[in-house]
């Protein structure tokens, strides 16, 4: 990539993209590069269009490998090179681009037309010395690499007027006008260094006497920093300048070294200024000046007084055409705001139309910061992909299998209440194993490092689908869907909501698994997620709009089925560390309840003993509920709801949908994350260096979320 960044190989400015971006996403490494046609991930056209950029870039690099393996002496690898330079056309480009930059700056130009002659000059030299010697490519490279470090290109001489930079240890200066010694810190100059290392001083001494040369004695490197110290005190002939920092980047005060006790009691005259406390402005090159007038305009724009030299300071610059361009800009970053406008009705037709198309996931993510809903399904931007395995792709492999087991026991009608755990390992392990063949599932086999990560993945899903298959054999309830979609043309048409001003949301969707059970007095439903990170059901967010999926799909699908609602339950699908000094029996508890379900249930003693029909007392080994001795709801140990506050909260969150989808059809996109229990997504935004949210420079503000009981949660919801 970075031969290819230089734009001496024949690509264009987006083919290089194209290919950049490409390499990231797939790992593109060493022989990958030339060895096999690329295939995985894209469109028939499109990796027609990449292999072809591939073999532009890389077919020049081929012919000159295989040129430099013919003969591999000092004369026929600089020919190699030198032919190659001139087959690409190296030398020419370097002219044109010399050419292009003229204008801007000469000296840099003369660099680049220099710049091919010393690459000659360096062969010839090779050539001389090794000529027909036999070399290997690193033996060759390290001298390539030598010539380079040794022939600086040519320049001006330094002239007397002239800036020397250095460390007292090291710099023997001659006579010079002005000294500038920074960094006086007691600590720091002089230096302290008590630690003798392996060997002691007296080790270091008696060592000496036998001529045995070591490193210095902590006494006589104490010597050399006097010296080096009193070299740069008295190498000046006019004036000496002494610099200390009264605290560091956390703020902690610095002392000033001792030797500036020294200074001011042989001087006890001398003043010392600083200008911590008062910055000082002095007039000295234009580059200085204009940061300190920028400085006093956003004092005045603040309210502050400034000299009023400033304003004959800003007239110069303002009257300057060399200046006046640079003041302008910086002006307008001076009065910089990052507040979004609202946008206006022709940019929201063109964004949304009269119907706004969504998700719940992505109107949770607009109640999360209303700015970072539209960057990203607005604009529609998105990070450059790269190549690493990431929840997001071992979530959707581990929804894939499962969803292709059920496929599976539909198919061959197998029943679930009787399969064996050796014949769902079969069925698991053969669904994987075909799922890995796939192009797009190419990351988790392309490196030892992924397919080990895949061997636990695996190892997951099989002790996962030991539960899930439990949480239907022990309960009343039977698979009625898997990946059940909303949208044209699925199971189920889209969520349709209509806006007091005409407008629609329509809603579409997945649902991993929905469950039905049924007896004497009617149909029950339940609503199962697969999830890879630990979730669960706070009502807290779901008052708030920023957990409304799985409340609003049963809302949906029993309305269309009518049946009742009974659970809505979150399986996650994580692996939980076990202790090892447990029994077997221990053990299996504790997987047991790393995959219990967790979720809200309506309270109804009979419903819940449909969840789980091993269920009599105690805590429940499938879903979120206990029961006491008597056989009643243990409300305290329990994640439940009665029905009719169930149904309630069901309206309020169709009711919590319209407000969104109004917001974002009137435009709103204001930086307004949410901040709740010290946790803003400002953390793990993708859109930060966009939006620049900052309490202190902007004024921008947090969508504050309280923290409610869940009395209070009810009674906001009956309120509504």
């Amino acid at each position: 990539m970075a031969y290819i960044k230089t734009k001496f190989c024949d690509l264009e400015e987006t083919e290089i993209y194209k290919i950049e971006n490409y390499a990231q996403k797939w790992g593109i490494k060493y022989s990958k590069w030339y060895k096999t046609d690329w295939t995985y991930g894209e469109n028939e056209e499109s990796l027609k269009e990449l292999n072809k950029i591939r073999k532009k870039a890389i077919t020049p690099l081929l012919n000159f490998k295989e040129k430099c393996y013919k003969n591999m002496t000092g004369e026929a690898l600089s020919k190699s090179i030198y032919e190659f330079l001139i087959e690409n056309k190296i030398d020419q480009k370097l002219k044109e681009k010399a050419k292009q930059i003229e204008k801007q700056n000469a000296d840099i130009a003369s660099e680049y037309e220099a710049s091919f002659n010393t690459v000659i000059k360096i062969l010839d030299e090779i050539v001389k010395i090794f000529g027909k010697d036999e070399l290997t490519f690193d033996k060759y490279a390290s001298f390539l690499k030598i010539s380079f470090t040794e022939n600086a290109l040519g320049k001006l001489p330094a002239g007397f007027d002239q800036v020397t930079v250095g460390d007292v240890d090291r710099s023997r200066s001659h006579k010079v006008k002005a000294i500038f010694i920074i960094g006086l810190n007691d600590g720091s100059f002089p230096s302290v260094n008590n630690n003798e290392g392996y060997l002691s001083d007296s080790d270091r001494e008696k060592l000496k006497t036998m001529d045995i040369e070591l490193a210095k004695t902590t006494l006589e490197n104490l010597y050399n920093d006097n010296f080096n110290i009193y070299k740069a005190f008295t190498t000046s002939e006019e004036k000496l300048y002494l610099s200390y920092i009264s605290a560091d980047s956390e703020g902690t005060a610095l002392k000033p070294s001792t030797l500036l006790l020294k200074i001011k009691k042989i001087f006890p005259n001398l003043k010392e200024q600083s200008d911590v406390v008062k910055k000082q402005s002095e007039i000295t090159t234009k580059t200085a000046v204009f940061d300190d007038l920028l400085l006093n305009i956003r004092n005045y724009k603040d309210g502050k007084e400034i000299d009023e030299i400033w304003f004959e300071v800003y007239k110069i610059f303002a009257e300057d055409p060399k200046w006046n361009n640079k003041l302008e800009q910086a002006i307008k970053g001076l009065n910089f705001s990052n507040t979004p406008k609202e946008l206006n009705k022709e940019n929201i037709q063109k964004l949304y139309g009269t119907t706004l198309k969504t998700s719940i996931s992505k109107l949770e993510s607009y109640q999360k910061c209303p700015f970072s809903f539209y960057l990203k399904y607005g604009l529609k931007l998105k990070e450059k992909e790269t190549f690493k395995l990431e929840t997001l792709d071992t979530g959707n492999f581990m929804h894939d299998v499962i969803d292709t087991f059920f496929e599976e026991i539909e198919i061959k009608k197998i029943n679930l209440r009787q399969i064996t755990e050796e014949e769902t390992k079969e069925i698991i392990e053969k669904i994987i194993e075909e799922k890995l063949k796939l192009k797009e599932n190419y990351i988790f086999i392309s490196s030892a490092k992924f397919r080990n990560q895949t061997f636990r993945l695996k190892r997951l899903i099989l002790k996962a689908m030991k539960y899930i298959i439990a949480s239907i054999t022990e309960s009343d309830f039977e698979v009625f869907g898997h990946e059940v979609e909303f949208g044209e043309n699925k199971k189920y048409p889209p969520i349709e909501l209509t806006l007091e001003d005409g407008k629609k949301i329509e809603i579409i969707g997945k649902i991993d698994r929905i469950d039905m059970a049924k007896d004497e007095q009617g149909r029950y439903l339940r609503i199962i997620d697969y999830k890879s990170s630990s979730n669960n059901i706070k009502l807290n967010d779901v008052v708030y709009g920023l957990q409304l999926q799985l409340l609003t799909y049963l809302d949906a699908v029993c309305k269309i089925e009518d049946v009742e609602p009974t659970a809505v339950l979150y399986f996650n699908l994580i692996e939980e560390k076990l202790d090892k000094r447990k029994t077997p029996e221990e053990i299996e508890e504790d997987i047991k309840k790393n995959f219990k379900m967790k979720g809200l249930v309506v309270a109804d003693v009979k419903l819940i003993k449909m969840l789980d029909n091993t269920l009599e007392t105690g805590t429940s080994n499938l879903v979120p509920v206990t029961l006491t001795k008597e056989g009643t709801i243990s409300e305290k140990k329990s994640s439940t709801m009665e029905k009719e506050k169930f149904k309630m909260l069901q309206k309020y969150i169709i009711k919590t949908i319209k407000n969104i989808g109004k917001e974002i059809l009137s435009g709103k996109i204001d930086i307004k994350p949410y901040y709740k229990n010290k946790t803003t997504p400002c953390e793990y935004c993708s859109y930060k260096a966009i939006c620049q949210f900052d309490k202190n420079r902007f004024c921008n503000s947090y969508n504050n979320i309280p923290t409610l009981t869940e009395e209070e949660i009810l009674e906001k919801i009956s309120e509504e």
